[in-house]
């Protein structure tokens, strides 16, 4: 599942995933983005994956792979916060995806997080 987070920042979005994440709840995560991009000029993205645990299966991967492609442009910086060093080579890998600068952060580091995506 995923929930929208708060942020200190009015231009930064921030999603939380938690367990694994199916092609349904990814197509509600694409619906919420849209929604969020209309009020601000590329924002920011807080991505904390700290619980996440992975895909239901190939048509949930492939639905994730749709938004970021589909949003390659929209976001100024996307944060993605993370335990494991995996995390990092991930959002290195990722970052050829979209046109967004991508950085990973450690779970302790979440203010800061909010702060690099907002540009501060």
């Amino acid at each position: 599942m995923f929930t929208e987070t708060q942020t200190p920042h009015d231009d930064v979005v921030g999603i939380a995933c938690e367990g694994k994440l199916t092609k349904t709840e990814l197509e509600r995560m694409h619906a919420l983005l849209h929604e969020r991009l209309g009020g601000a000029d590329r924002p920011g993205l807080v991505l904390d994956l700290t619980r996440f645990e992975g895909y239901d299966g190939p048509a949930a991967m492939l639905e994730d792979l749709k938004i970021d492609i589909a949003h390659a442009r929209d976001f100024r910086r996307i944060a993605v916060i993370g335990e494991s060093t995996w995390m990092e080579w991930g959002t290195n890998f990722a970052g050829l995806l979209t046109r967004a600068e991508m950085r990973w952060f450690d779970p302790a580091e979440i203010d800061a997080a909010s702060s690099w995506a907002r540009g501060s």
